[in-house]
């Protein structure tokens, strides 16, 4: 492979890599954020029975 159709390449994946790293960083927050309501809400079930 040609050196700049190789640097093309890297450039390339490194770009649309940084919308990946945003997407995954914007999910795992998204996803933190769901477990903790849940957990919350199992709490509140807890009680519930608890009384």
């Amino acid at each position: 492979m040609k050196p700049t159709i190789a640097l093309l390449l890297c450039s390339l994946l490194a770009l649309s890599g940084c919308n990946t790293w945003t997407g995954v960083k914007q999910d795992a927050k998204q996803a933190g954020q769901a477990t903790g309501k849940g957990i919350e809400r199992a709490g509140e079930k807890i009680q519930d029975i608890a009384k």
